[in-house]
């Protein structure tokens, strides 16, 4: 569905509540929701980047996507080119370097997640927000999953390896 300045004047039921909000509250809610989720996980984990950072960086991709639509002589390319330039600063920043050990990469990856569902949000895509939050969720539940196999199975030979050379 394309957007243009008279659906400004259109609004959205809300759940049979005889309330009515315009479509960019709606969009802007589903942003900032789908932005919590992605920093409760995060969160969950003790990364600094969490719940705040991540629901502000989906809102506020959603808001200026928003405001190159709805706004006058606004190229909505340039807008999406700032919020990516943007977010990848703020990705970047979170992003450490120890002598053997790279962090944050994951907080920085999923900055940059945040801003382009948020950016989606904004132009009203809810299919590809769906679908974006969908493959992503699974490639991380596969990762973790994954993560689960290897440590076991690490920890199954790595005990067998110890029992064998403490028993003669």
């Amino acid at each position: 569905m394309s957007l243009t300045n008279s659906m400004i004047q259109d609004v959205v039921p809300v759940f049979n509540t005889g309330l009515f909000v315009p479509w960019y509250a709606r969009q802007l809610f589903i942003a900032s929701m789908i932005g919590l989720v992605i920093g409760l996980e995060r969160e969950a984990r003790g990364k600094p980047a969490s719940l705040r950072t991540f629901s502000i960086i989906c809102t506020g991709s959603c808001l200026y996507t928003i405001l190159s639509i709805e706004g006058a002589n606004m190229d909505q390319a340039r807008v999406a080119a700032q919020i990516v330039s943007g977010v990848g600063f703020i990705g970047g920043g979170v992003i450490f370097k120890s002598t053997d050990r790279v962090e944050g990469i994951t907080t920085g990856a999923l900055i940059w997640l945040a801003a382009a569902i948020g950016m989606a949000c904004g132009f009203d895509r809810n299919d590809i927000v769906l679908w974006s939050c969908l493959v992503s969720s699974i490639a991380v539940a596969t990762i973790i999953i994954t993560y689960w196999v290897i440590d076991a199975v690490r920890a199954r030979i790595l005990g067998k390896e110890f029992h064998s050379n403490e028993d003669p």
